[in-house]
């Protein structure tokens, strides 16, 4: 079930931290070498003990992680000799952490930075607290380095039931990040250089109203108007479309505004071209009855 894939370093791994990943496919690291865990079910249950570590987690819901409702006769026999490998290779691999047994729970102990989704977390914590006391520069760096941890969606490779509510929760502390971050970087006048980033992200939740708004209001903010309108109906088509809903009344707000803007933008044109056109009149008269006078004048 376990094999240890050494890349980029030489020697045994002993004496390093385990790292755990779950921010993407699930992985596992001593310093720069990969421990694979093969086996879906080892992997699954890998990841119910890493989701929540520092946590007990009862034997019930292991089974449940790594069978769902049709669990065999045999399946806390195979989850603890499963957990007992795992337990070797754990302390092997990374003495001084270890997988404790509580009675008929587990805990994975893991330091904070030793797992991904604890960093994310920290990281996220520490933008809040800097966002609060003003630090704005600092808490958007905080978010930036927290979102480099994530390496796809959580748990994308972890095909179980019981995780799926864990996977959905960590994807939407990752889109609160990711708006936190835009609304900083939009309150210190960034949002020309959030235009590529907010395509990148939506493309990624191509149904996401508010990250479409706020591409949307960069593009118009920066010119590009005709980009900007683009992006909300191009938003409205496909949740009409593939969801069968319509957008939120931010979505309408926003398009409204656009469009109330490029009308008062043309009227503002339209009505300098008059005033010029205007001054010409006067001018052209002015010279007309100059030129009578000495016209006259001359004769």
């Amino acid at each position: 079930m376990l094999s240890a894939a050494r890349q980029g370093q030489e020697g045994s791994t002993t004496g390093a931290k385990l790292e755990y990943q779950f921010l993407g496919p699930l992985t596992m690291r001593s310093g720069n070498s990969s421990i694979s865990v093969s086996g879906e079910r080892s992997r699954k249950l890998l990841a119910g003990l890493v989701v929540h570590a520092n946590q007990k987690i009862s034997i019930e819901r292991l089974i449940d992680i790594v069978w769902g409702d049709d669990p065999p006769a045999t399946a806390r026999q195979q989850i603890q000799n499963r957990l007992g490998r795992l337990r070797l290779m754990v302390s092997h691999n990374a003495p001084g952490q270890r997988i404790q047994r509580h009675g008929d729970c587990y805990q994975l102990d893991a330091a904070e930075e030793c797992v991904d989704g604890l960093r994310f977390r920290k990281l996220c914590g520490e933008a809040e607290i800097a966002h609060r006391h003003g630090h704005l520069p600092h808490a958007t760096r905080l978010l930036r380095q927290g979102l480099t941890l994530w390496r796809g969606n959580a748990l994308q490779d972890i095909n179980s039931n019981a995780l799926q509510a864990d996977a959905v929760r960590w994807e939407e502390s990752r889109l609160h990040a990711i708006e936190q971050l835009v609304n900083m970087e939009f309150s210190q006048g960034k949002s020309a250089a959030m235009i590529p980033e907010l395509q990148s992200w939506i493309a990624e939740y191509p149904y996401h109203e508010s990250l479409h708004c706020r591409l949307a209001e960069a593009l118009h903010e920066a010119g590009r108007t005709a980009e900007s309108l683009a992006v909300v109906r191009e938003l409205r088509q496909r949740l009409d479309a593939e969801l069968g809903i319509a957008p939120g009344a931010a979505v309408h707000d926003l398009e409204r505004w656009i469009l109330v803007g490029q009308e008062s933008t043309s009227s503002t044109v339209l009505q300098l071209d008059r005033d010029a056109a205007d001054a010409l009149r006067r001018a052209l008269t002015e010279t007309t009855r100059a030129l009578s006078i000495l016209a006259i004048a001359l004769a």
